[in-house]
């Protein structure tokens, strides 16, 4: 007789992580928090909360330089559905839908706009979670704000400083690409190889390998190219702007 067929797994295995544009569930709440900062500017943040309001554990993601607070998507989808978490996430000034107050901007005034946040959600205290300047200003927000800071998590940050922490070859590789941006966006089709090379930049400095390769992402299509396509469009484009250096 032939064998038995194998017994079924005792759990099903997990889905492979996915990346989105958005965070999938809806939040509970959401608006713009207006108030004059610390630095005399009138400032309005984009947040969203997520979860159950007035649960123990209380949760403020501060996301880093120029990404929005879409990039919390995975932290805030597994806090939510392990239940118990009250969850907001918001967008620098400057950065989504806040507003672009004039800069520059310190880490001590975007500190001062998360307790603000804070108060505006009727918050006293809360867990922060900072990544990379999101870090530097969670930082901040611990040095100015010790009694509302509940536990302190930084992700890929330090304390700041230029001659404190210089970068390895490949940090000051990805560097130059980051401040090469604003003239490449100036040159034909500029805007779009910018865009390339920022989500380049920002996949190989903050995602490892191992996690990049189990991300479910849609497939390819003919319009993606390689990063190194895109550099030798810059290159030639280039060329054509200034005919005069050949």
């Amino acid at each position: 007789p032939p064998p038995p067929p194998p017994p079924p797994p005792a759990t099903a295995p997990r889905p492979p992580p996915r990346l989105t544009r958005d965070i999938a569930i809806r939040p509970t709440a959401h608006g713009h928090a207006e108030f004059r900062a610390t630095d005399g500017h009138d400032v309005s943040l984009h947040w969203k909360r997520f979860g159950r309001k007035g649960a123990p554990t209380r949760v403020l993601f501060i996301m880093g330089l120029a990404a929005s607070h879409n990039a919390w998507q995975a932290q805030v989808e597994r806090l939510v559905a392990q239940g118990g978490c009250d969850v907001v996430v918001f967008d620098n000034r400057g950065t989504g839908a806040s507003s672009t107050p004039p800069g520059g901007y310190t880490t001590d005034a975007m500190a001062s706009d998360a307790a603000r946040l804070m108060d505006h959600v009727q918050w006293r205290d809360a867990h922060i979670v900072g990544f990379s300047m999101g870090g530097m200003i969670a930082m901040k927000l611990a040095a100015l704000h010790a009694p509302r800071v509940r536990s302190l998590c930084l992700i890929s940050t330090h304390l700041g400083g230029f001659f404190f922490r210089l970068p390895g070859p490949k940090g000051l590789s990805n560097l130059l690409q980051i401040l090469a941006a604003p003239l490449v966006r100036r040159l034909p089709a500029g805007r779009r190889l910018a865009s390339r090379m920022r989500a380049h930049l920002d996949l190989r400095c903050h995602f490892t390998p191992s996690f990049l390769n189990s991300v479910s992402l849609p497939p390819p299509t003919p319009r993606r190219r390689p990063l190194r396509w895109a550099f030798k469009r810059i290159s030639r484009a280039a060329r054509a702007a200034a005919p005069f250096s050949r």
